[in-house]
Protein backbone atom coordinates (compact mmCIF):
# COMPACT_ATOMS: atom_id res chain seq x y z
CA UNK A 1 0.00 0.00 0.00
CA UNK A 2 1.05 3.51 -1.09
CA UNK A 3 2.13 5.94 1.81
CA UNK A 4 1.32 8.80 -1.14
CA UNK A 5 0.75 9.05 -4.46
CA UNK A 6 2.88 12.08 -5.11
CA UNK A 7 6.78 10.81 -5.82
CA UNK A 8 4.95 8.76 -8.64
CA UNK A 9 3.23 11.78 -9.71
CA UNK A 10 6.59 13.71 -9.77
CA UNK A 11 8.12 11.37 -11.46
CA UNK A 12 5.41 11.34 -14.39
CA UNK A 13 5.39 15.10 -15.21
CA UNK A 14 9.50 15.01 -15.23
CA UNK A 15 8.66 12.42 -17.93
CA UNK A 16 5.70 13.77 -19.50
CA UNK A 17 7.98 17.49 -19.33
CA UNK A 18 10.69 16.02 -20.73
CA UNK A 19 9.53 13.70 -23.83
CA UNK A 20 7.02 16.94 -24.99
CA UNK A 21 8.01 18.54 -28.41
CA UNK A 22 6.06 21.55 -27.54
CA UNK A 23 9.11 21.56 -24.88
CA UNK A 24 11.62 21.10 -26.89
CA UNK A 25 14.87 23.07 -25.53
CA UNK A 26 13.57 23.94 -22.64
CA UNK A 27 15.08 22.51 -19.41
CA UNK A 28 13.25 20.17 -17.33
CA UNK A 29 14.27 20.13 -13.45
CA UNK A 30 13.80 18.12 -10.82
CA UNK A 31 13.70 20.32 -7.67
CA UNK A 32 16.16 23.06 -7.15
CA UNK A 33 18.39 23.80 -9.74
CA UNK A 34 22.13 22.18 -8.33
CA UNK A 35 24.10 25.12 -9.96
CA UNK A 36 23.10 29.11 -9.93
CA UNK A 37 23.65 29.66 -13.40
CA UNK A 38 20.79 31.00 -14.86
CA UNK A 39 18.67 28.58 -17.48
CA UNK A 40 17.54 30.69 -20.35
CA UNK A 41 14.16 28.93 -20.10
CA UNK A 42 12.82 26.02 -17.24
CA UNK A 43 10.46 24.04 -16.31
CA UNK A 44 10.71 23.08 -12.30
CA UNK A 45 9.00 20.30 -10.68
CA UNK A 46 8.42 20.41 -7.28
CA UNK A 47 9.97 24.08 -6.86
CA UNK A 48 8.80 27.21 -7.13
CA UNK A 49 11.70 28.64 -8.83
CA UNK A 50 12.85 31.19 -6.14
CA UNK A 51 15.97 30.73 -4.83
CA UNK A 52 15.04 32.46 -1.88
CA UNK A 53 12.00 30.77 -1.46
CA UNK A 54 11.36 27.49 1.42
CA UNK A 55 11.91 25.05 -1.51
CA UNK A 56 8.25 23.41 -0.37
CA UNK A 57 7.74 20.61 -3.57
CA UNK A 58 4.22 19.64 -2.50
CA UNK A 59 1.36 20.09 -0.25
CA UNK A 60 -0.87 17.20 0.70
CA UNK A 61 -3.78 15.87 2.68
CA UNK A 62 -5.56 12.70 3.49
CA UNK A 63 -8.54 11.79 4.90
CA UNK A 64 -9.91 7.74 5.31
CA UNK A 65 -12.12 7.17 2.56
CA UNK A 66 -14.38 4.93 3.25
CA UNK A 67 -15.24 2.68 6.83
CA UNK A 68 -12.57 0.14 7.33
CA UNK A 69 -9.72 2.12 7.36
CA UNK A 70 -8.58 0.34 4.26
CA UNK A 71 -7.98 3.40 1.68
CA UNK A 72 -7.53 6.78 1.90
CA UNK A 73 -8.51 9.75 -0.25
CA UNK A 74 -5.53 11.72 -1.01
CA UNK A 75 -5.52 15.68 -2.28
CA UNK A 76 -2.35 16.95 -3.07
CA UNK A 77 -0.57 19.95 -5.19
CA UNK A 78 2.55 19.70 -6.88
CA UNK A 79 3.95 23.09 -6.70
CA UNK A 80 6.14 24.00 -10.49
CA UNK A 81 7.61 26.85 -11.85
CA UNK A 82 8.15 28.27 -15.59
CA UNK A 83 11.01 30.55 -15.85
CA UNK A 84 12.23 32.62 -18.65
CA UNK A 85 15.28 34.55 -18.70
CA UNK A 86 16.89 37.22 -21.16
CA UNK A 87 19.51 38.95 -21.06
CA UNK A 88 17.63 42.40 -22.60
CA UNK A 89 15.53 44.42 -20.73
CA UNK A 90 12.33 43.88 -22.31
CA UNK A 91 9.78 42.77 -20.33
CA UNK A 92 6.83 41.74 -22.87
CA UNK A 93 8.95 39.20 -25.28
CA UNK A 94 9.94 37.89 -22.04
CA UNK A 95 6.19 37.23 -20.31
CA UNK A 96 4.51 36.56 -23.64
CA UNK A 97 7.08 33.44 -24.18
CA UNK A 98 6.90 32.24 -20.47
CA UNK A 99 2.90 31.74 -21.07
CA UNK A 100 3.65 29.86 -23.81
CA UNK A 101 6.09 27.48 -21.92
CA UNK A 102 3.16 27.62 -19.51
CA UNK A 103 0.39 26.70 -21.86
CA UNK A 104 2.34 23.81 -23.25
CA UNK A 105 2.85 22.29 -19.62
CA UNK A 106 -1.07 23.17 -18.96
CA UNK A 107 -1.50 21.11 -22.26
CA UNK A 108 0.46 17.69 -21.79
CA UNK A 109 -1.63 18.01 -18.44
CA UNK A 110 -4.86 18.37 -19.66
CA UNK A 111 -3.96 15.61 -22.36
CA UNK A 112 -3.88 12.85 -19.44
CA UNK A 113 -5.43 14.22 -16.18
CA UNK A 114 -4.94 10.81 -14.27
CA UNK A 115 -0.99 11.57 -15.20
CA UNK A 116 -0.77 7.56 -15.38
CA UNK A 117 -1.95 6.61 -11.96
CA UNK A 118 -4.69 4.33 -11.46
CA UNK A 119 -8.11 5.82 -11.00
CA UNK A 120 -9.62 7.29 -9.44
CA UNK A 121 -6.99 10.40 -10.00
CA UNK A 122 -7.86 13.67 -11.44
CA UNK A 123 -4.93 16.41 -11.99
CA UNK A 124 -5.57 19.59 -12.94
CA UNK A 125 -4.09 23.34 -12.56
CA UNK A 126 -4.84 25.02 -9.46
CA UNK A 127 -3.21 28.12 -9.34
CA UNK A 128 -0.62 29.88 -9.91
CA UNK A 129 1.31 33.60 -10.12
CA UNK A 130 3.22 35.73 -12.42
CA UNK A 131 6.85 37.39 -10.95
CA UNK A 132 8.95 40.14 -13.46
CA UNK A 133 12.07 40.91 -12.25
CA UNK A 134 14.68 42.95 -14.07
CA UNK A 135 18.07 41.83 -12.97
CA UNK A 136 21.42 42.83 -13.68
CA UNK A 137 21.50 40.80 -16.25
CA UNK A 138 18.30 41.34 -17.74
CA UNK A 139 14.94 40.20 -17.68
CA UNK A 140 13.22 37.28 -15.82
CA UNK A 141 9.57 35.99 -15.58
CA UNK A 142 8.85 33.51 -12.73
CA UNK A 143 5.09 31.56 -13.27
CA UNK A 144 5.24 29.26 -10.21
CA UNK A 145 1.95 27.52 -10.18
CA UNK A 146 0.36 24.23 -8.29
CA UNK A 147 -0.97 21.32 -9.64
CA UNK A 148 -3.46 19.55 -7.65
CA UNK A 149 -4.16 16.15 -7.61
CA UNK A 150 -7.42 14.26 -6.30
CA UNK A 151 -6.68 10.16 -5.70
CA UNK A 152 -6.82 7.36 -4.04
CA UNK A 153 -4.49 5.23 -2.30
Amino acid sequence: MSTSRIPAVIAELLDRFAAAATLQGVRIVDGPPVTGDPLREAVYVGYDGDPDGEGTGAEFTQEWASIGQRARGETFSVTCAVVVWRGSTKVAPVRVRAFEVLAAVEDLVRADPSLGQPPPTVAAFASGSLVQSQRASGMECRIPFQIQCQTRI
